[in-house]
């Protein structure tokens, strides 16, 4: 039984926080870091940054939301640790001390979503709860493999539109952000699904504050991706945190003078992070492997796309430690529903 206490993090850690989460046995998630914390501020949540002391520390950022009835915590993508079960302890132990009228703590453990990791998170007394973050389900380009693997694996559509973009004089480039940028990304990004956007997509502040908060931090890469048409054919935002790096917002003009751009800009950043040690490149989101052949999904468009550089993966869901099951079973089903109207948000209390 590993012995663990959660306490609060001290002004030193919180100080050297991105750099002290890296050192996770996850490698570090990009949802733990100051960006993610600074986003989330101006998403409406309380930030608490969090430490779960044991021979093995976890350095957690905790997102507190006010529900109707009372207030929920959530670890987006943590904690991991391969005593779990130690986790559940001192999560429980903590709240009883410093905030005994939470209803619920969401945590969610960044683990591929297998029989032995779904039953060990309930022999932990975590309850199954839905998915939160969108690339709960992804595909994610294996990074630890040579070049020519890497481009091997890729479907044969896909190898055919790289080298077209080649031949046709398509370049990719690695910029600085900036304001201008931004608005750039953020026009790009309309054109999604005939500039209906992505479902639950959200507006203009919320992206541009993600994008500033990493990019001061240096915590960003961008790339733009130029077919010799009016301003760049491709804009896309990276996060190069932790062991795998995230493609997480990209846009595009919808008029392409060549083909094959977005797959060409793909490839060359999936070989730009193998070289600076990366195990994988994230494509941030792909609907769950079961219905990834359903034409209605939402995501179904992107997911074909995605799905010419790799197979789907999914992560485990979000899991809920019960403090108080009887509130946390009248928010579900009495007030939950009628807070997603009022709020008009998109899923779960966040």
């Amino acid at each position: 039984m590993t012995d663990m206490r959660l306490r609060w993090a001290t002004p030193e850690e919180l100080r050297d926080w991105d750099d002290l989460v890296l050192q996770n046995p996850d490698g570090g998630q990009f949802t733990q870091t100051l960006a993610f914390a600074e986003l989330k501020r101006w998403d409406g949540f309380a930030t608490h940054h969090l430490v779960f002391d044991a021979e093995q520390p976890v350095y957690a950022l905790a997102l507190e939301r006010d529900g109707w009835i009372g207030r929920f915590w959530y670890f987006p993508c943590a904690p991991l640790h391969p005593d779990m079960a130690a986790i559940v302890r001192a999560t429980r132990a903590f709240v009883e001390r410093e905030r005994p009228r939470l209803i619920s703590v969401k945590l969610e453990p960044r683990l591929p979503r297998t029989p032995e990791a779904m039953r060990m998170l309930a022999d932990a007394g975590l309850a199954q709860a839905e998915d939160v973050q969108l690339h709960t389900h992804t595909v994610v380009i294996d990074l630890e493999r040579t070049e020519e693997e890497i481009l091997a694996s890729f479907s044969k559509t896909a190898r055919k539109l790289i080298r077209r973009a080649e031949r046709d004089g398509f370049t990719i480039e690695r910029v600085e952000g900036d304001e201008a940028l931004f608005d750039l990304a953020w026009q790009r990004m309309q054109t999604i699904r005939g500039g209906q956007g992505l479902h639950g997509m959200r507006d203009e502040g919320y992206y541009k504050t993600i994008w500033r908060a990493f990019t001061k931090r240096g915590q960003a890469d961008w790339w733009l991706g130029h077919d010799g048409g009016d301003g760049p054919q491709t804009v896309t935002f990276t996060i190069p945190f932790g062991r795998t790096a995230i493609d997480k917002d990209e846009g595009s003009r919808p008029d392409r003078l060549i083909e094959g751009g977005a797959h060409l800009g793909r490839w060359t950043r999936a070989k730009h992070y193998r070289e600076r040690g990366f195990t994988g490149l994230d494509m941030m989101g792909a609907p769950p492997t079961w219905a990834k052949d359903d034409p209605d999904h939402w995501m179904a468009g992107l997911s074909r796309f995605k799905q010419q550089f790799g197979e789907i993966v999914d992560f485990a869901p979000s899991h809920d430690l019960l403090l108080r099951p009887r509130a946390q079973q009248v928010w579900r089903k009495a007030v939950r529903p009628v807070e997603w109207r009022v709020k008009r948000r998109y899923t779960g209390v966040w």
